[in-house]
């Protein structure tokens, strides 16, 4: 009984203000995520774009795929699903009908993310995870409309003090999710490069990724600085497992792993563009804080009279956040609840153990080179389970090697008018709208269309949605003279340069698409 009650404490158990923040931080996350697609909304997700639905319905990127999104065709419609998501997340961020919110917002990431899976990467994988995880905890506990209600009907000030522990599975999971991912990509990282440290020199020559930075200093690079950066990404990610999960001196490693999470991420980003990937894993790290790290910041946070800020601002904030207190639903008590919150609550948990059974199974088959499961023992229910919400679990960032050679898709296309254009370049790469047969020292392209030069020459599927795409170049440009006659489109390939050198060999070329 002493080990269930010490377990519990130290595995199932969330603060509710870690849940707060949490829940803030992983909507501003959803809300970065929403803006970063509405910017090339039509691209992938209208029959407009690269990615239109007759095509990914016809051949699905995954087995097993959810999307509202599939619904829409034109910019209109997916707009109109881009507004809803975006209320959704600003319900979740408030915490306004919280519990609500958190389902909504699920549907939302996972139709968003699912509409367009051909171009996911781990990132998205990482963010509809946590939406999913923490769906089954009472994020509006802390920091919320729903508790600032709450809170006044009770006569209490609306700062209130709801800090009684929330034991639930889903404050294992969260944990569990952050270990996996760090686990696995720690063990798969077996290649020559990872033994030798060339990795961040390598990564360092990603056209297609890099940031400026990274173009800026990489010819100063010296091997010696690729090891020691390459064996220190390493040694944290193998670190980490231990540090969130150790039982000993538990307030201190959960610090520790914070550190090195914000850390790690920050040096990604510095040199790669990673899409959503950095924020959405250093959204979890609220939920490895333990409570004597909350009072230290509450206390804080306390310095500042809440009431006062809100009484000293602006007559539209007061009235709105009045409007969203008086309209709110405030979350039921245990007490007020009785029986019929111990059924949900014991549903909730039901279902999130078998989500979580699905997840397990795909880390064993994901990462079939370090459990040797064999794929075939997997039920098919549970594939399917965890492929409709997303919970890929597949970890293996630039493991066994990253890519020792860069690639992007040039296309030479002849308008009516006899010029030469490159509208994927165009839209891809707006610094290098015309790069020739040669990959530019940096492209610029998002995670989107990096993603797709990496898939579409080996999906021949999706060629014919790409010719399509091609020819509507003068619906894009609005000038009937860009219409489209010939265009011949390229695979572009070169080596990247060994440690110690600077300049890419071997270029190379193939075509992939030719019209007519």
């Amino acid at each position: 009984m002493a080990l269930r009650r010490w377990f519990i404490a130290r595995y199932l158990t969330a603060d509710p203000r870690a849940l707060g923040v949490g829940r803030i931080v992983l909507a501003v996350v959803l809300l970065l995520d929403l803006a970063r697609r509405a910017r090339d909304l039509e691209t992938w997700y209208t029959n407009y774009g690269l990615l239109p639905n007759h095509t990914t319905l016809w051949k699905p990127p995954f087995d097993y795929t959810l999307s509202l999104f599939f619904t829409a065709s034109l910019p209109s419609e997916a707009g109109f699903g881009f507004l809803v998501c975006g209320v959704f997340y600003l319900m979740l961020l408030v915490g306004v009908k919280t519990r609500f919110a958190q389902v909504t917002s699920l549907l939302a990431v996972l139709s968003l993310h699912g509409r367009c899976e051909f171009v996911q990467n781990g990132g998205d994988a990482v963010l509809s995870e946590l939406a999913l995880w923490t769906c089954f905890l009472p994020m509006g506990r802390r920091y919320s409309i729903d508790a600032v209600r709450a809170a006044r009907a009770n006569g209490e000030r609306w700062r209130e003090r709801a800090n009684t522990p929330v034991v639930s599975l889903g404050a294992l999971v969260v944990i569990l999710q952050l270990t996996v991912i760090y686990l696995f990509n720690a063990l798969q990282k077996t290649g020559w490069t990872w033994r030798e440290g060339a990795v961040v020199h390598y990564m360092l020559y990603q056209a297609c990724n890099d940031t400026a930075l990274a173009v800026l200093v990489r010819d100063h690079f010296t091997p010696l600085h690729s090891k020691i950066l390459t064996y220190t990404a390493w040694a944290i990610e193998g670190t980490l497992p231990v540090l969130i999960l150790s039982p000993l001196f538990m307030r201190w490693t959960r610090r520790g792993a914070v550190l090195l999470v914000v850390a790690l991420h920050l040096g990604f980003a510095t040199f790669l563009n990673l899409g959503i990937f950095v924020p959405a894993m250093i959204a979890y790290t609220p939920y490895l804080l333990v409570p004597a790290d909350w009072d230290v910041l509450e206390r804080v946070v306390d310095r500042w009279d809440a009431e006062a800020l809100l009484a000293k601002a602006r007559a539209p904030l007061r009235r709105a956040f009045e409007w969203l207190v008086a309209h709110a639903a405030a979350p039921a008590s245990d007490a007020s609840a009785g029986a019929s919150l111990f059924a949900r609550r014991e549903l909730g948990e039901g279902v999130l153990a078998v989500f979580a059974a699905c997840a397990t199974s795909q880390v064993l088959v994901e990462n079939n080179t370090v459990t040797h499961f064999d794929p075939t023992w997997q039920p098919r229910w549970m594939h399917a389970a965890a492929s409709y919400v997303q919970a890929f679990q597949g970890w293996a960032m630039y493991a066994p090697d990253p890519p020792t050679s860069d690639l992007d898709i040039v296309v030479d296309a002849i308008t009516r008018d006899g010029r030469h254009v490159d509208p994927f370049n165009e839209a891809a790469s707006p610094a290098n709208r015309h790069p020739g047969k040669r990959i530019p020292p940096r492209l610029g392209q998002d995670v989107f269309f990096f993603a797709y030069v990496l898939r579409l020459p080996w999906t021949p599927d999706y060629y014919q949605a790409f010719q399509e795409w091609i020819l509507n170049y003068p619906r894009r440009t609005g000038r009937a003279e860009d219409t489209v006659v010939s265009f011949e489109a390229f695979l572009v390939e070169q080596d990247s340069p060994p440690p110690g050198e600077h300049t890419p060999k071997n270029l190379r070329s193939r075509t992939l698409v030719k019209y007519p």
